[in-house]
């Protein structure tokens, strides 16, 4: 069931429609405005004047990166998983034919 949440970024409201619970919502909200402060943070310490866009598109390319780095190490893991319960299968079958 779709349910209406106002969250705010920046400063700015949005509000929108989500089919995750409302907590789950605000936690990736939470998240986002976190990757949003880490971008912040890091031109505050070199005193640079930065704008809103260009601290939005850093952090939508920073949490692209970790994404990207999520998947990589899921299908390296799951390509594990897959070999390691193909050789598994295979000597319960062999103790099976026994």
């Amino acid at each position: 069931m779709e349910q209406t949440i106002t969250l705010q970024i920046l400063g700015r409201n949005f509000t929108f429609q989500t089919e995750s619970a409302v907590p789950d919502a605000k936690e990736v909200a939470a998240r986002f405005e976190d990757a949003v402060k880490k971008v912040q943070s890091q031109f505050d310490e070199k005193l640079v004047n930065i704008d809103k866009e260009t601290i939005l598109i850093l952090t939508g390319l920073n949490i692209a990166s970790e994404h990207y780095k999520l998947e990589q190490h899921y299908r390296r893991f799951f390509s594990r998983m897959t070999e390691k319960s193909a050789v598994v299968l295979n000597e319960l079958e062999k103790a099976m034919a026994s």
